[in-house]
């Protein structure tokens, strides 16, 4: 109900449908003759409102629906992207750890001259 109001008040097709039922009034006070013609046009006159407002109601929703797929698209993606660098991220601390395992495993006589204070700064970090 709120909507058919809502289409007498805000198309064009609703502004005259009120104008026509109004004249159908006038008419069925003063013209008899011409009252019924006059209220089947307002009537439907309130039908095309109604419709076009239903039409105009379909499009926003439809509008609302392509809006929300999208958005929904977008989040996969980042959703996957996150994915994909954690999955990154997690294979480079692994290769990280591997070397870092290999650079303490070494035997002392592996080292060169510059190697022990690369050792110590290795074993500071941790």
């Amino acid at each position: 109900m709120l909507t058919l109001v809502l289409a007498l008040v805000t198309t064009p097709a609703g502004i005259a449908a009120v104008v026509a039922i109004g004249l159908a009034v006038l008419a069925l006070l003063y013209a008899p003759r011409l009252a019924l013609p006059v209220a089947l046009v307002a009537v439907i006159l309130v039908g095309v409102a109604y419709v076009s407002r239903l039409q105009a109601d379909l499009a926003s929703t439809q509008r609302a629906r392509d809006e929300a797929a999208a958005l929904a698209e977008l989040r996969q993606s980042a959703v996957e992207a996150l994915q994909r660098n954690a999955k990154a991220k997690a294979k480079r601390d692994a290769t990280t750890a591997s070397a870092h395992d290999r650079i303490r495993r070494a035997p002392a006589s592996d080292d060169g001259p510059l190697a022990p204070v690369l050792r110590d700064a290795l074993e500071a970090r941790q």
